[in-house]
């Protein structure tokens, strides 16, 4: 198999547009399966658990693979759900290609944007399938068109969707396309392809279209380098267009080689398993991989052992000996491997914005006490597999505490620990996750020296931070009173020391500066400024002040004309900030700022205002300040710094394993 060309290929799509179809379409074509899965039956391959079966949803990233002509696939079907759009950003990172799912009743829609968005960010290679020609109501003239305009893509089909006879839709192979020549989908087609090839250019204004061969070999070119997008129609409920899909993406993509014989790869999925424990899911990059080999994890900073190493089929996993470059595969170690890391000594681009982003926050309960301690043992393991989740356990306070993408989060959570771990527990309604700034400038004093052995003095200047600016640390402290040991140590606390501000949010926007210190040359060690520096700096924010920030979603809505009233009486009842709207024929689009607080649910009574037929794309946009108020307010969790006695006490000697981690 190593021989064989491989790539490995994401299907991406908002929620119901069929992607998952797709996957099982593209596994039975290429003889994979005998029997193609059904989502609504609950027999899709990809969709492996209770709930996804149940839902006809998918929750997990999956990966499948096969053979087609002399390239070996393999697939990873992605949630479309945005709630899940972590799995996504992870499953992001291993890509050669995407498949970009449309539905061509539904056309674009808001989670098309954000995919696009990040597929464009990484640079990677796609090609757009427009699905479900069969449907009624399907306007594929009309899907083409927003695709161009909403996402400024310069489209090129290389086939011809005909749905003029809805009982009897067809797909039209390129070579067959003369008679279809002047409708408005392949004249833009050629248009986009005359704008980038002057030979052409000139056939094209003079009327001599000439062999479509060669136009397809002109248009190839051009997607391969991306400055036309490739785009097919289809069906993945008929089989219609399924090989030509396949021989596309075949033909016209490669994945990257690399140069390098050491095996490097990339972790983009953790699971549980109840048999095999941890399992690790890696593309490997380069070098090959095989039982009892040790590799670098750039997370845990130290060699691991690879015990197993298994490759999936169909659902199932197949122990193998060894893994090749551009392979699949899932391995077992007995370290804690995290989704995102790096296997080997490859540097990987990882600073790319995700797709959403967590602002809403919620307590899990155990509903029989007996259950307390194994619910805290199961979320974390499922923040092992969701590293997202930030899972916090606060012991003192007998709480759990993890942050959501939405909604729908929960109750996938809730099922996952009734079905995997047997527990029953209750989700608290979600709260935003505010943030804390300070109000003024402050100095914050610590003297640590009792009892001894032990010696940290140091006083801190917090200076409120520009909007965005994050954190800023700095010292003026001379080496000669506080050695660089020391100082990296106060340095590699900050963060911690942040997590939780004077009204029980973590604290941003903010510059620290060590101004003065000291340290004992008998008493002092590494430990001591590490405990200190949070008292430290926790005492000048209670000095200071905090103001609270709130997050903010930048909003896109498009709808028809007759709704722009009842839209724009929502957003101000929202107090949202309302740019002006824009108008083309008898749609608007309407841009603005509001409050995740306020608009938390809105997309339930924008989607019953304009009947499913609007589009609301929301954002994360940043922090403002907002109005302090009681239920904003949160309680320090755990030992607070403050509370000088207990905090040296809960941590003398040095930080738990579990703060060490944070």
């Amino acid at each position: 198999m190593s021989s064989k060309k491989i790539l490995t290929i994401g299907i991406l799509a908002h929620v119901d547009a069929g992607k998952t179809s797709l996957t099982e379409c593209l596994l039975h074509t290429s003889g994979t399966t005998k029997h193609r899965g059904s989502v609504d039956k609950g027999s899709a391959i990809t969709d492996g658990l209770a709930m996804e079966k149940s839902r006809g949803i998918s929750i997990k990233t999956a990966t499948v693979d096969f053979v087609w002509e002399d390239t070996h696939i393999n697939i990873v079907d992605t949630p479309g759900h945005i709630d899940f759009s972590a799995e996504v950003d992870r499953a992001l990172s291993v890509l050669d290609l995407v498949i970009l799912v449309v539905s061509a009743v539904e056309g674009v829609q808001a989670h098309t944007l954000n995919l696009w968005e990040s597929i464009r960010e990484r640079q990677l290679p796609v090609l757009v399938f427009i699905n479900k020609i069969d449907r009624a109501g399907a306007d594929l003239e009309q899907v083409f068109n927003d695709f161009e305009k909403d996402l400024a893509a310069k489209l090129f089909a290389l086939n011809y969707g005909d749905n003029s006879q809805p009982e009897n839709p067809q797909v039209i192979e390129f070579e067959n396309i003369p008679p279809y020549l002047s409708t408005p989908i392949m004249e833009k087609s050629f248009e986009n392809l005359a704008e980038l090839d002057e030979a052409f250019l000139e056939d094209y204004l003079e009327g001599n279209i000439g062999e479509v061969a060669a136009i397809f070999e002109k248009a190839k070119q051009q997607i391969q380098t991306q400055q036309l997008i490739g785009l097919l129609f289809g069906s993945a409920k008929m089989d219609l267009g399924i090989e030509a899909l396949l021989d596309k993406l075949t033909t016209f993509f490669t994945s990257k080689k690399s140069t390098s014989v050491e095996p490097s790869a990339k972790v983009f999925k953790v699971e549980y398993d109840a048999k095999l424990g941890r399992l690790a899911h890696i593309k490997l990059y380069s070098g090959q991989l095989k039982n009892k080999d040790t590799i670098w994890s750039q997370h845990l900073e130290k060699e691991i052992k690879i015990n197993q190493i298994f490759q999936g089929k169909l659902g199932k996993l197949e122990q193998v000996g060894e893994l090749a470059e551009g392979e699949i595969g899932v391995l077992t170690t007995s370290d804690l491997v995290l989704a995102g890391d790096v296997l080997g000594q490859e540097k990987f681009a990882d600073d790319f914005n995700k797709i959403h982003q967590a602002v809403l926050s919620v307590q899990a309960i155990a509903e029989e006490e007996k259950d307390y301690q194994s619910l805290g043992e199961a979320l974390d393991i499922l923040n092992i597999e969701d590293p997202q989740l930030d899972f916090q356990w606060y012991k003192t306070e007998r709480e759990f505490h993890l942050k959501i993408l939405g909604p729908i989060q929960t109750e996938v959570l809730k099922d996952s620990l009734a079905n995997r771990f047997g527990i029953a527990a209750e989700f608290l309604p979600p709260k935003v996750i505010y943030k804390e700034t300070p109000e003024k400038s402050a100095e914050g004093y610590v003297r640590y020296w009792m009892p001894k052995p032990c010696w940290a003095i140091m006083t801190f200047l917090i200076e409120p931070g520009s909007l965005g600016s994050g954190v800023t640390f700095t010292s003026k402290v001379r080496t000669s009173d506080i050695s660089v040991k020391y100082q990296n140590e106060v340095k590699r606390a900050v963060p911690w020391s942040l997590i939780q501000g004077i009204k029980g949010w973590e604290v941003t926007d903010v510059n620290i500066t060590l101004i003065e210190g000291s340290e004992h040359n008998v008493h002092s060690n590494p430990g001591d400024f590490l405990l200190a520096t949070p008292m430290g700096i926790m005492r000048g924010l209670e000095l200071a002040g905090t103001d609270l920030l709130e997050p903010m979603y930048a909003f896109q809505i498009k709808a028809n004309q007759e709704l722009l009233g009842a839209i724009s009486s929502d957003l101000n009842q929202m107090n949202a900030q309302i740019n002006s709207p824009t108008f083309e024929e008898e749609v608007f689009t309407l841009t603005g700022r509001v409050a995740v607080e306020k608009a938390m649910n809105y997309g339930i009574k924008f989607s019953a205002t304009t009947s499913g037929k609007g589009r609301l794309k929301l954002t994360l946009d940043g922090y403002e300040k907002t109005t302090n108020s009681e239920e904003k307010i949160r309680l320090y969790k755990g030992v607070s710094p403050l509370d000088e006695a207990q905090w040296i006490l809960h941590n003398r000697g040095a930080f738990k394993a579990e703060d060490r981690r944070r």
